[in-house]
């Protein structure tokens, strides 16, 4: 086994509290391993970012170094650790992993990682080398923000379903019941008949669609959003591309008849969802719409941003 240390950030609030509830039996595992580690906890929103990007900055850019980041909580969790240590980029980047205990886990359903904290334990303390996967890479230029995204940057319906969970009591009971993903669909009727069709542009190399009524708009790097729905059944993270897809809005009726197709995953031959494959995506939306960046909220914002890929070493072992 390779002599690796740790750098474990643990948002003790992720799945509504789940991950904190588990550290005592994490810790336990850990020590009946043998891992060399030391733990951090993230105390308020983005606290990761700034842990993870303090840390790297401790450790020399060589490519010898043994130390791995370990995000415990949701994706959200993910997403800030890995911006962290993308605050400045290395030569040598210090591979991140992710122990998934929040919500939706979405990034585990794509990197084909156990979905119980036991057995994604195992996969990542007796992996031996890293993995390099996809990441999506967004420059919001009216806001002039920059990142990385492990899942997907949505705007509209899914981003307002999110917002509106994240603010859900029903939220934490189902998360104890570890039916996160339930909180989700439990705001997706409220959010339905709040949110209007919006006018989205989207530029893949020389092309110009115009979408005057757009309603749903994701962009995602593996095939799952909000808890495990399969919005993009062909994506993976490593073929290198952008899946985004475009849905405009349907009648109650037709947004009945999506989901059924979604379930099946048959959706994207539907008229009205649109869907695009590619290295590099510029999306402007001229109103305020809700947007998401890997189940964290963007708030409510005017968007140009201009989408692309990257890669990143990945601390977990698939085949265990």
């Amino acid at each position: 086994m390779v002599s690796v240390q740790y750098y474990i950030i643990l948002n003790e609030h992720a799945g509504s509290g789940r991950a904190g509830t588990l550290w005592p039996q994490i810790k336990e595992q850990l020590a009946a391993d043998q891992v060399t580690y030391q733990v951090v906890t993230s105390e308020y929103p983005n606290h990761a970012i700034l842990l993870s990007e303090q840390f790297a900055k401790q450790v020399p850019d060589q490519a010898n170094q043994n130390w791995v980041v370990l995000a415990i909580g949701g994706d959200g969790t993910l997403h800030q650790a890995i911006n962290g240590l993308n605050q400045h980029p290395r030569q040598h980047p210090i591979p991140v992993a992710y122990l998934p205990v929040g919500s939706g886990n979405d990034f585990a359903r794509g990197a084909g990682m156990a979905l119980d904290w036991q057995t994604a334990l195992t996969q990542i303390i007796r992996c031996t080398h890293p993995t390099t996967y996809d990441v999506g890479t967004y420059n919001e230029t009216i806001k002039q923000e920059r990142g990385i995204f492990t899942n997907n940057l949505g705007i509209g319906f899914d981003a307002g379903i999110i917002a509106q969970a994240n603010q859900s009591k029903a939220k934490v009971w189902l998360n104890k019941h570890h039916l996160g993903s339930l909180s989700y669909l439990a705001s997706a009727l409220d959010v339905y008949y709040n949110q209007t069709g919006f006018t989205l542009t989207v530029h893949v190399g020389q092309q110009r669609d115009i979408y005057p009524n757009a309603f749903l708009v994701t962009t995602t790097n593996h095939p799952y959003f909000g808890g495990g729905v399969g919005i993009a059944p062909n994506a993976t993270l490593t073929d290198h591309r952008l899946h985004l897809v475009v849905i405009e809005k349907p009648n109650f009726f037709k947004l009945l008849w999506l989901a059924l197709r979604l379930v099946f995953k048959r959706h994207l031959t539907s008229k009205a969802v649109h869907y695009y494959q590619a290295a590099n995506i510029h999306l402007t939306v001229p109103a305020i719409e809700y947007g998401q960046l890997d189940g964290e909220e963007m708030g409510g914002r005017f968007f140009d941003v201009y989408i692309g890929i990257d890669q990143y070493p990945f601390w977990v072992d698939v085949t265990i």
